[in-house]
């Protein structure tokens, strides 16, 4: 859905497609007609399908670079043959703001810049939470012994001999009794390493996995806090300083899906999905 705050003096829908080839609009074609129309897999058709509905429209074909199997060729013939309607709204008595309470206001029910960190964390597991709960897990792995089990099966056969003086003055051996001793050894064996109970290798490897982690969800968080108050700049622009022309608001517009499909690209799409939703 396209922000309210958007000031044109007039009503028109806009479509953005390649000038030589027919075109399928992004927003209502099916699988089948975009498998067709730009050449595409149809297992790759179904999955654009599906993400439009899960974000309730797809404003740019860059969105769609999250798909798995979308590469740059296929995104390039998706481009060329297909058609992205704008609708850009009407707001004739454009209001005049005195406040700066009163712009940001305008942009209440869009996701705080604490949510769309939270919702980059989540989608990166990267999550400080997360990261904290590694280091527990393997500080409570040393408390868990080594386990040996061993089996043993004795089969042995006795048997006892009497020496008997025969004629000749030299001895005979005669078997006096037998017997047969069968035995099943059970032994099961408990060791711990009181050193890992300390610092174990394996901890060593996750707090240098997890200081990794931390580095990642910095860069994380610092392009989402940039790519949103750019964002955010590019709206509080259009609101208070309306371009009077339809190319300039068509080049704010697309350069608003750009920045909005970057922080889906960086939240896994919670980002227009918190949109839709509010």
């Amino acid at each position: 859905m396209l922000p309210s705050f958007l000031v044109l003096g007039f009503s028109t829908t806009l479509a953005l497609a390649g000038p030589t080839q027919p075109t399928v609009d992004l927003a209502t074609a099916d699988a089948e007609a975009l498998a067709q129309a730009a050449d595409l897999e149809g297992d790759l058709a179904v999955a654009i399908v599906a993400l439009r509905e899960e974000r309730g429209a797809l404003a740019s074909v860059e969105e769609l670079r999250i798909l798995p199997g979308m590469d740059d060729a296929s995104l390039s013939r998706v481009r060329r043959n297909t058609s992205v309607t704008l609708d850009l709204p009407v707001q004739k008595n454009r209001r005049a703001y005195t406040k700066v309470e009163e712009v940001l206001g305008q942009f209440n029910a869009e996701p705080t810049v604490a949510d769309v960190q939270q919702m980059a964390m989540e989608y990166s597991h990267t999550h400080r939470h997360q990261v904290e709960a590694w280091l527990e897990a393997s500080k409570s792995a040393a408390y868990l012994p080594e386990l040996q089990l061993r089996y043993y099966y004795y089969d042995r056969m006795n048997t006892g001999y009497d020496y008997v003086v025969n004629e000749q003055g030299g001895a005979d051996a005669e078997a006096a009794d037998a017997d047969t001793d069968r035995d099943h050894v059970y032994q099961v064996t408990l060791k711990w390493k009181l050193d890992d109970l300390v610092m174990s290798s394996e901890r060593i490897r996750v707090i240098s996995e997890a200081q990794d982690v931390v580095k990642l969800r910095d860069k994380v968080l610092g392009e989402v806090t940039r790519v949103y108050f750019d964002r955010r700049r590019l709206q509080v622009d259009s609101l208070l300083s309306p371009s009077g022309d339809i190319k300039s608001q068509v080049e704010n517009q697309l350069r608003l899906m750009e920045l909005t499909a970057e922080l889906d690209a960086l939240t896994g799409g919670r980002f227009s999905r918190a949109l839709s939703a509010k």
